[in-house]
């Protein structure tokens, strides 16, 4: 019987399906999660960036933070081809934070040919839940 389980699951796998762990629960914040307002980059009607950051601090230190991105592409000219660098540091001689995230959008032209862009977000953020954002789409 385990070989009939093993055989079918292999065969769901290899038909294009995937299986995937629960997401990990965001950890336990005492004096409440802060938040970012979502930075949103785009080159409308064919693709869309958000960045979203999540963080805790207690007793004045930043304990965790949480960055997300959520890629959405509009048109079949283009596709995401990920986030291609990120980092989450602590500032020196201070008790504020960084946040980096660049990602990377292709579209082809009408001739077909490809050119990539960066949607790019700097969030600077403190325990006190203060934040400071920059953002750009370079190419």
């Amino acid at each position: 019987m385990r070989v009939k389980n093993v055989l079918a699951c292999s065969m769901i796998l290899c038909s294009g399906f995937t299986i995937t762990a629960p997401a990990e629960a965001t950890p336990e914040c005492t004096t409440g999660v802060k938040v970012i307002k979502p930075v949103v980059l785009e080159d409308p009607g064919r693709w869309t960036y958000t960045f979203d950051l999540s963080w805790c601090a207690d007793d004045g230190t930043i304990r965790w933070a949480e960055p997300s991105v959520t890629a959405r592409v509009h048109s079949p000219a283009c596709r995401w081809a990920g986030r291609i660098e990120e980092s989450l540091t602590k500032t020196p001689d201070s008790e504020a934070w960084s946040a980096f995230d660049m990602s990377e959008f292709s579209c082809q032209d009408g001739g077909g040919k490809e050119h990539g862009v960066n949607p790019w977000v700097v969030v600077n953020f403190h325990p006190t839940g203060a934040y400071e954002t920059s953002s750009d789409i370079t190419a």
